[in-house]
């Protein structure tokens, strides 16, 4: 916990001002069109024919990943799902914090239930840090929830080439 608590001192990346930036639900609703653009490396790329973005998808055990970006392409975001109760209620706002390669990012996730297909439920939450987004790209493994207990691990093995195949996605 200290290593946890030295991290959240030490951090200086905060998400929260892309949340005023966009504050729309960029996450897909159960009642968009999804059509499968491709898959790379263990994720796929949907086009949202509803809203007409598109979004990469990984599915890992009881949760999956989402990432893309809002329609205005401006600020981009990550959603994490899951089967298990993580204790968020539906439309609160929680604090959350993910870990890659050491660095810590903290945000405000917004959650979702209701909306979701399967049973998930999670949250997202909105970035314009360019830092984030290379880290997403390249570093390996996403700690969600570091030093809690609901942490998990997310793969994110492939995820530089899913992107570029989403960013294909987005011309189109």
């Amino acid at each position: 916990m200290k290593n946890f608590v030295t991290l959240i001192a030490a951090t200086s990346v905060v998400l929260l001002s892309a949340t005023a930036a966009y504050a729309e639900n960029p996450v897909p609703k159960a009642s968009d069109v999804l059509v499968k653009y491709g898959e790379v490396e263990g994720w796929t790329v949907y086009a949202n024919q509803t809203r007409g973005d598109c979004l990469i998808v990984r599915d890992f055990g009881l949760g999956s990943v989402q990432m893309g970006v809002t329609a205005n392409q401006e600020v981009g975001y990550l959603g994490v799902f899951t089967k298990v109760d993580i204790g968020f209620q539906d439309n609160a706002k929680s604090e959350i914090f993910v870990s890659m390669g050491g660095h810590l990012y903290a945000g405000v996730a917004t959650s979702t239930h209701g909306e979701l297909k399967g049973g998930y439920s999670g949250g997202y939450i909105l970035t314009d840090d360019p830092n984030f987004k290379r880290d997403v790209a390249k570093k390996y493994e996403m700690i969600v929830f570091p030093e809690t207990k609901g942490t998990f691990v997310v793969d994110l093995k492939g995820t530089y080439k899913a992107m570029a195949m989403g960013t294909k996605c987005l011309k189109k």
